[in-house]
This record gives structure tokens, C-alpha cells and sequence, in this order.
């Protein structure tokens, strides 16, 4: 889900007229999946019923990076506030020994942005892009989870070319998730985690371009303590990693489609359950580095989860 909506093309445009010649970042940014919204256990799927999961998260940068990852020196801006509602339904049905389950996403977003020289601070407050996964195989074992699931993600928020302080991107995505938790003990205290996520993507509305194939894994190393036999907490440390894998379809106004973007981050985390209300929280934070063609930056999610 986008909560880090980043910069538009025509955001891009402006920041390459104001500092250098176009060749510096991708013709298309942002992502209908942002990294550090999952972490330790990322890869560990809730168990048969109904969840409802809200993720509340900030984003906050100052700099652009080029294709060779140095700040693009230009006074940017970029903050973004999201809570994302997430609805699951996990049930009793099986296909290939996994329960079925499908759920939905739908995320409000705020979105502030400026770039000096170009134009003045915007902001834009609406729905997003929202997710429908209708399919996805969760598979339960004692020391072992795994999850598979395809989703697709409507362009329900509003975008247009002009307007960089859109929330939404202006394009279907197909979404595949992949990955699972390993725990290293039978009393399942230790656990590293892997989820990966691939994005296919249509035409975008007003530039016609199809933004390249991405690439994405999450997840952490952490431990599960029990306290009064009522408390789990578990804090860890979370990574998260993204990649554009395929050129986009032409160059961009200003831009080139074959720089392809890429961010890695680190970060730390820690959750705790109440177990008599099936009642979770998750505070998480991540710091971006390394990236190429797109903005680095820091986030803070706070991910609430109530079962029933």
C-alpha cells in the first residue's frame, strides 16, 4: 500500500530543469507498495478469522538521489502521512494445504510537497489507490509460516500529471506476495523473516508511460517474550530493500526511462500483544540509504491489528 507516495513526473521534470541535464532519474517515481510497512514476522500470516489491521504512518524527506545516488541539489520537500484499513478474512477453506483468505486495503493519505525555484508547497488529502487481494494460500507449522497471495491495485486516488501533490499514481498494478517467517525454536521466541513483493504495472493516466517492474523483500530478526502470561512483547530489528527490475516503456518529459530506481533501509521495532483482547500494537521505524532515482528518507508506522 502507497503510503510513501513520492514525487510525480512531473515533479521529476522540474527537479532536473532546475539543477542538471535529463538523464539523472527514472521517468516515473513512487510505488504502490512502500518498504517498512511490514517488518519482524513479516512473513507470519494471522490464523482463521477476521482481522482488522490499521497502519498509521509518516514519511519524511529532503533529498533526490540521481542514478548514481548522489543528492540531486535542488531544495526539495516531501512529507506524507497515511492510515491504511486493512480488512482480512482468513477461513477454514484449503488449497494446497494452505487456508484461503482475501482481504482489502484502503488508505487515506496527505501528502505535502515543495521543490524551491518551481513551485510553492502543495498538499492533497483523499482515498488512494486501494488493494484487492481476493486470493491468498497461508500455510501454518510449528516452526515454519508461509503466505503466497496475488493481489491488484486499483487507481482510485486522484492523479494527474500536473498536480505533484497527487495521492494517487494513475495506474493498475498486479501485486504477488511471497515469503514466510522462520522460527528458530519449538516455543517459536526467535524468528528471522522474509516477505517479498512483485509489482507489474499498466499505463499511467496523461503520460502514457508504463513504470518498470519492481522488486521487493521486508522482514527482521526478532524475539517473543511472554509476560504474566497475558503480554507478548517482541522488539527487533526490521530491513527492507526495493528495486525497479525493467526499464519503463519511454523516456519521461525531462527524464530517462531506463534509470531505474532502488532504496534499501534498516530500522528497529517493537510489538506488543494483549492476549485476553486479541489486541496488537506495532511501532516501527526505518531509515532509507543507498538509494538511485528516487527520494531517501525516514519513516515511523505505527500498525494496530484487532482480531476477532
Amino acid at each position: 500500500m502507497d503510503t510513501k507516495l513520492t514525487q510525480t513526473v512531473s515533479t521529476i521534470a522540474l527537479a532536473c530543469a532546475l539543477t542538471f541535464s535529463a538523464n539523472a532519474l527514472a521517468a516515473t517515481s513512487g510505488s504502490h507498495y512502500s518498504i517498512g510497512t511490514e517488518g519482524v514476522e513479516a512473513g507470519s500470516p494471522p490464523p482463521p478469522g477476521m482481522h482488522y489491521r490499521v497502519y498509521n504512518s509518516y514519511y519524511d524527506t529532503d533529498k533526490l538521489t540521481d542514478n548514481d545516488g548522489n543528492a540531486v541539489p535542488v531544495d526539495f520537500d516531501l512529507s506524507v502521512v497515511a492510515q491504511a484499513h486493512r480488512f482480512v478474512n482468513v477461513t477454514d477453506a484449503k488449497l494446497l494445504g494452505a487456508n484461503v483468505s482475501y482481504n482489502i486495503i484502503v488508505p487515506l493519505v496527505k501528502k505535502d510537497i515543495s521543490i524551491s525555484g518551481a513551485f510553492d508547497r502543495s498538499s492533497d488529502f483523499e482515498v488512494s489507490d486501494i488493494i484487492l487481494e481476493p486470493l491468498g494460500l497461508f500455510w501454518y507449522n510449528k516452526q515454519f509460516d508461509g503466505i503466497l497471495a496475488i493481489a491488484a491495485v486499483a487507481p482510485t486516488g486522484d492523479y494527474s500529471s500536473d498536480k505533484p501533490e497527487s495521492v494517487g499514481l494513475g495506474y493498475w498494478s498486479g501485486l504477488i506476495t511471497a515469503g514466510g517467517t522462520y522460527y528458530f525454536d519449538e516455543d517459536r521466541s526467535w524468528s528471522f523473516s522474509a516477505l517479498t513483493r512483485t509489482l507489474w504495472h499498466g499505463h499511467q493516466d496523461d503520460t502514457g508511460i508504463r513504470p518498470g517492474s519492481e522488486f521487493m523483500v521486508e522482514g527482521g530478526i526478532g524475539k517473543n517474550m511472554m509476560f504474566d502470561g497475558q503480554w507478548i512483547v517482541r522488539p527487533g530489528i526490521n530491513y527492507a530493500a526495493s528495486w525497479q527490475i525493467s526499464d519503463d516503456s519511454k523516456d519521461g518529459e525531462g527524464t530517462l526511462a531506463s534509470e531505474r530506481k532502488q532504496v534499501y533501509g534498516i530500522g528497529a521495532e517493537i510489538n506488543m500483544m494483549y492476549l485476553p483482547w486479541l489486541l496488537q500494537a506495532d511501532l516501527r521505524y526505518l531509515t532509507e540509504f543507498d538509494a538511485e532515482n528516487t527520494s531517501e528518507g525516514d519513516s515511523i508506522t505505527l500498525t494496530i491489528t484487532k482480531s476477532f
